[in-house]
């Protein structure tokens, strides 16, 4: 799994970025918009492109996923606890929490939860993941790359490392072009 995280920059709107995570095959967006207030004409798009699309969106604002109908959330838990959020969002949603060690990773499992996103380069990925796995933790642990470059081998890197996705995406937005980028990624994936 790789989720396309998607924040707000200089050169492009964040429906463009949306629309080419999208055209790139991109089966997962993440909306990293804060409070997102002069935003919400372009999150309204992004989540009908989305939806037409058949992809998965999830978004930093449980507002905004309330209001726009999101499959779910990725908080870093300093406004609402996950066990909270999954009660307020039912079931069905997608509740995913930062963590910022192994440690954090095995608390956050005990939550109810469906994945945690842990910082993680490739060099101390090995290390991180065999933390959380040493303890019999199953919980899906994505490596979160919200900024840093990720190259097909630093991503094939971390899967085998056992994550089980990645979330990447400001590099993705920072290149000449941003859809032969995600492209290239996720089929090498495949």
């Amino acid at each position: 799994m790789v989720q396309i995280l998607i924040r707000p920059n200089d050169k492009f709107s964040i429906s463009e970025m949306a629309q080419m995570a999208i055209e790139a095959g991109a089966a997962w967006i993440v909306l990293s918009v804060g409070s997102g207030d002069e935003l919400r004409d372009e999150i309204r798009d992004i989540t009908d492109m989305c939806r037409a699309s058949g992809i998965i969106l999830t978004c930093d604002n449980v507002e905004l996923v309330r209001e726009y109908g999101m499959h779910g959330v990725l908080t870093d838990g300093s406004k609402c606890s996950p066990a909270s959020l999954r009660e307020e969002l039912g079931a069905e949603a997608i509740i995913g929490a930062l963590a910022g060690s192994a440690d954090a990773v095995l608390s956050l499992a005990r939550a109810d939860i469906d994945y945690a996103a842990l910082a993680a380069g490739v060099p101390q990925a090995t290390g991180l993941i065999a933390g959380v796995r040493s303890a019999d933790c199953e919980i899906p642990v994505v490596a979160y790359r919200p900024d840093m470059p990720l190259s097909t081998e630093e991503a094939l890197s971390l899967l085998s490392s056992g994550f089980s996705g990645i979330c990447a995406g400001a590099h993705f937005f920072d290149g000449a072009s941003p859809v032969d980028e995600i492209s290239t990624l996720l089929k090498s994936l495949r």
